[in-house]
């Protein structure tokens, strides 16, 4: 009897479960750093991840925050922050240097065509407002291009040497090397040899933002030159160099700031330099006719950004991914880089 009732209770036993895989889904996140201003290039506050538009190869892209990044003592103070905000590269565990890292690159014209040159000296009345308005937290570095790549001053906060690397940027001569500094420092980054080799100024760019992309979070390099590009049958082609180095300068995560130095209404190679910085989320301005106007602007703009976390949406290819960042605000000029790679 007793065999019986032990067959039927394991007849009648609840079967055991059978334990389910658990799946892991993992959202990746973009960091897209994004500038919202007004056309004169006064920063627009209080926006949130709602007010941005994200767009990745026309798909929506979720905005999971959007913070808000003082550059600049007076916009440190409206936003209530007292000291500069440091960021973390969480792929470097290294904190981000205080204040903002600008280079300053001129493309001196190895031929001395009259156009260019006077642009150049011209530009040069306003290097005193452009550094006068640094920030004591804030470093430089100073690149010169004409036949070669030519590497004025690493990272400085000394605004005599700064101001003395920018008037040496009109010179076709072959400097020494800058003293090496303490971090950030690009000069352990840079060999000379190379720089000699280097023949156009988008390889130029290349190195640059190849030496810069070591160093943790955002930086602004203005680009004081006359073109970018080839001309040919009356059209401008970036080419192979132009995409080797707009990809090297989007992983530093540099923004360019396109002056032209051309005393002419319009010329052919404007169309690289505006391409450079719509492509990384710069701006291109003129200083042919109102100088002053661009440099406001510069400055302006440079006094903050905001971080966007951006969700990538669900795609069904890898590789170069476009992406599009608007604000639903009227007259807003929003400035971030076009693509990114996966």
């Amino acid at each position: 009897m007793l065999p019986l009732l032990l067959a039927l209770a394991a007849a009648v036993a609840p079967p055991q479960q059978i334990p389910r895989a658990q799946e892991t889904i993992t959202v990746e996140r973009i960091i897209v750093d994004a500038r919202a201003t007004l056309p004169s290039g006064e920063p627009i506050l209080g926006l949130t991840a709602k007010d941005f538009d994200v767009r990745v190869d026309g798909v929506p892209a979720r905005v999971e925050s959007a913070d808000w990044i003082p550059e600049t003592a007076a916009a440190r103070e409206i936003a209530g922050i007292d000291k500069p905000q440091v960021a973390v590269n969480e792929s470097m565990d290294v904190p981000a240097p205080p204040g903002r890292l600008l280079i300053f690159f001129f493309q001196t014209d190895f031929a001395r065509q009259q156009q260019r040159l006077q642009g150049q000296v011209k530009i040069m009345s306003y290097a005193d407002q452009i550094i006068d308005s640094l920030e004591p937290e804030d470093r430089v570095a100073v690149f010169s291009y004409d036949s070669h790549l030519k590497f004025r001053l690493d990272f400085s906060d000394d605004k005599d040497q700064i101001r003395q690397a920018m008037r040496d940027a009109l010179a076709i001569d072959d400097p020494p090397p800058p003293p090496v500094v303490p971090m950030p420092s690009l000069a352990r980054r840079l060999d000379r040899e190379e720089m000699k080799e280097v023949s156009s100024p988008e390889r130029a760019l290349f190195v640059v933002g190849n030496a810069l992309r070591p160093i943790p979070g955002p930086k602004s390099l203005l680009l004081f030159g006359w073109g970018l590009g080839k001309l040919s049958g009356g059209r401008v082609s970036m080419g192979r160099e132009y995409l080797i180095a707009k990809r090297s300068l989007e992983s530093s995560r540099v923004s360019v700031f396109s002056i032209d130095i051309t005393q002419a209404d319009w010329h052919s190679l404007a169309v690289g330099l505006g391409q450079v910085s719509a492509d990384t989320g710069g701006f291109y301005e003129s200083s042919y006719l109102f100088p002053q106007l661009a440099v406001n602007r510069l400055e302006r703009t440079l006094q903050g950004h905001y971080e966007l976390e951006v969700r990538k949406p669900a795609l069904k290819t890898t590789g170069v991914h476009t992406i599009e960042v608007n604000v639903a605000r009227r007259g807003a000029v929003v400035l971030a880089r076009s693509t990114y790679v996966d």
